[in-house]
């Protein structure tokens, strides 16, 4: 990373330079209601910041007229987001699957503040948990418009409409779309064959709920979910600096060695966590122990976030939560045959302050949001759920916040950079483990649907223009 120039980082500079930012609203070269591809021009250097804004639509026109259909809270339009591809010509350089899921994960960690003003505002997410405006001293959805203190609601402005001209517009960073962003900026203007990014989007069709839009009441005609065509653009911002700065580096493109760069690229092993049988009120199920391959060998691993929900539907989140235990599983991980921690993580302090280590910021969460334990009492009975912490009569777009959100943050990870912002732990042939530890009662004894994502260091060498991407 020092061998990278600084204009490519996306840190301040060290040294003074003059810059011109150059924006450019490019319209897709392909777009359907699948997937939307962009070629973006070779110039400047390519900025972060840059942006796909989109709209999207509920198909029921009742729904539409009664602003009955609003995007899962803590997603917003990340939810339509399922892949994303970052090409040089023909050749991949980035790729993010389950980039819905990754991108909710990632903004657990935003402020109340940047939750309410700045992702609230440009894609429709409501993240943001506080007290109840009924005032029985519990939480309830802080962003949401309630007319009365108990009835809360979704801002008409983040309403989805059936009209492709009369709706809101959401947008989504380059730099959430790609991990690779986040530290990398492409110097477009050294490249000799141009980049395009294409984006696979989510479907929703009649019958589901959840994978794009969530409703207030059930649509009587459809559940059917569509993109506005004409609304997909990106806003591309191309970086200029001063001519030292910029021959600085083509002169280091075009140099014998080229430049090597640097970035984080991501990888996704899907599994499940069987069911098991039904243990009966009051009782529990003996300790099962559950051992899962995390696709990683050969690979630089910086960490590894895990996702999991249940099959149950969820009216308020959709598909995007990851769902906890009502009896906190303990885990451990085992890492070129090494066993990470002495003990097994069970305590759900423990594991979030490992999530926060992996994310580099505290999570703007409330303990009942990422895990039960603080509502439950199981000396008393093995059922849990005695002392709720978010109200169950302040609803949310006629939904019990109790039910729909306590515990749904609970994502589980693993840091193995090697020092702060250090270099990843070389995975060497066999793969990550991650051996769980669980115990069923008879208010979760379901199967899960489990996510495990694999964050790793690649490499590419621009030299004489060209990229030459390591595997």
């Amino acid at each position: 990373m020092s061998q990278i120039p600084e204009v490519l980082k996306t840190k301040n500079l060290s040294v003074m330079s003059d810059m011109q930012i150059f924006t450019s609203v490019l319209e897709p070269v392909t777009k359907s209601q699948t997937r939307v591809n962009f070629v973006l021009r070779q110039t400047g250097i390519l900025d972060s910041g840059s942006r796909f804004v989109f709209s999207v639509h509920t198909d029921d026109a009742a729904v539409s007229a009664a602003d009955g259909a609003f995007l899962p809270l803590w997603s917003g339009a990340n939810a339509c987001i399922d892949s994303a591809v970052l090409r040089a010509g023909a050749r991949i350089l980035a790729e993010s699957s389950n980039a819905n899921q990754y991108m909710t994960m990632r903004s657990s960690v935003h402020s109340v503040s940047q939750k309410k003003n700045i992702d609230m505002v440009l894609n429709g997410s409501m993240g943001n948990m506080g007290p109840a405006p009924n005032a029985d001293g519990k939480y309830a959805v802080r962003d949401a418009i309630y007319t009365t203190s108990t009835t809360g609601a979704v801002p008409v402005k983040y309403k989805l409409k059936q009209s492709t001209t009369d709706c809101p517009t959401f947008s989504i960073g380059v730099s959430d779309l790609f991990p690779m962003m986040t530290g990398l900026q492409l110097p477009l203007f050294c490249m000799n064959e141009p980049v395009s990014i294409e984006i696979n989007l989510t479907q929703q069709s009649a019958g589901e709920e959840g994978k794009i839009c969530c409703f207030t009441d059930a649509p009587g005609t459809t559940t059917a979910c569509s993109y506005g065509l004409a609304n997909m653009q990106m806003h591309i911002d191309y970086l200029q600096y001063d001519d030292a700065t910029m021959a600085g580096v083509k002169n280091a493109v075009w140099s014998d060695s080229g430049m090597p760069l640097r970035y984080d690229d991501l990888s996704v092993t899907s599994s499940q966590i069987p069911a098991s049988a039904d243990p009966g009120a009051g009782n529990v199920t003996l300790a099962r122990t559950d051992i899962r391959e995390v696709g990683s060998s050969g690979l630089k691993v910086k960490n590894v976030l895990i996702q999991e929900k249940t099959a149950d539907a969820n009216a308020l989140l959709g598909d995007y939560r990851s769902d906890c235990m009502m009896h906190t599983e303990s885990y451990n991980w085992r890492v070129n045959d090494r066993i990470l921690y002495p003990r097994a993580v069970g305590n759900p302090s423990y594991q979030k302050n490992e999530v926060e280590d992996v994310l580099e910021w505290s999570m703007s969460v409330p303990s009942v949001v990422y895990s039960k334990d603080v509502q439950n009492d199981f000396y008393n009975n093995n059922d849990g759920g005695q002392n709720p912490l978010i109200s169950a009569t302040c609803l949310m777009e006629t939904q019990n916040p109790l039910t729909t959100l306590a515990g749904t943050q609970n994502y589980k990870g693993v840091n193995l950079r090697k020092g702060p912002r250090g270099a990843g732990t070389d995975v060497k042939q066999k793969n990550i483990l991650y051996e769980r530890h669980t115990i069923h009662n008879t208010n979760d004894y379901g199967a899960r649907d489990i996510k495990f994502f694999v964050e790793y260091e690649r490499d590419f060498i621009l030299r004489n223009g060209n990229v030459v991407v390591s595997a």
